[in-house]
């Protein structure tokens, strides 16, 4: 995907990977999940982008990878990963993240100061214009006035 033809506006998610197998998984399968149960209320997005923890060595603590989200859906833990069907949330419910190729940002987004991250809401533009993680909380009003919606409303939540 070029980045050069991602609107300033276009809705992204930030979500955490603690895993270096989960984000080979977005990069080799196509896919992402997020835990029904954990997800963020903000979920409207065009794009995720990825928060790399301590777990990815010199990586850690930045967001440096992008994807354009091209369809949701729900499916149990169990379904997505069942090399780890015993794993004590095989029965809760994802959504599942259908992505397009993973595309590394023009600079790493570090987070200069240890912090705890689940999901951030925010745009293109800022995640462009930020220099730490912490700047990427506060869009401006009038990109964030939309996110109230679903993102893929009419997936069936039972």
């Amino acid at each position: 995907m070029p980045l050069d033809d991602i609107s300033p506006d276009a809705r992204v998610l930030i979500a955490v990977v603690t895993r270096p197998c989960d984000l080979a998984t977005a990069r080799a399968e196509g896919w992402y999940r997020i835990p029904l149960l954990r997800a963020p209320r903000a979920l409207a997005a065009e794009y995720l982008a990825f928060y790399q923890t301590a777990a990815f060595g010199d990586e850690r603590w930045s967001v440096r990878y992008l994807a354009a989200v091209q369809a949701v859906g729900l499916a149990r833990r169990a379904e997505l990963l069942p090399a780890e069907a015993q794993h004590p949330r095989a029965a809760e419910r994802y959504y599942r993240f259908a992505l397009g190729r993973l595309t590394a940002l023009p600079t790493p987004l570090p987070s200069r100061r240890l912090r705890r991250i689940c999901f951030i809401p925010t745009t293109y533009g800022q995640l462009l214009r930020a220099h730490d993680v912490a700047e990427l909380w506060h869009p401006r009003e009038d990109a964030a006035a939309n996110w109230g919606e679903l993102w893929g409303a009419g997936v069936n939540q039972r």
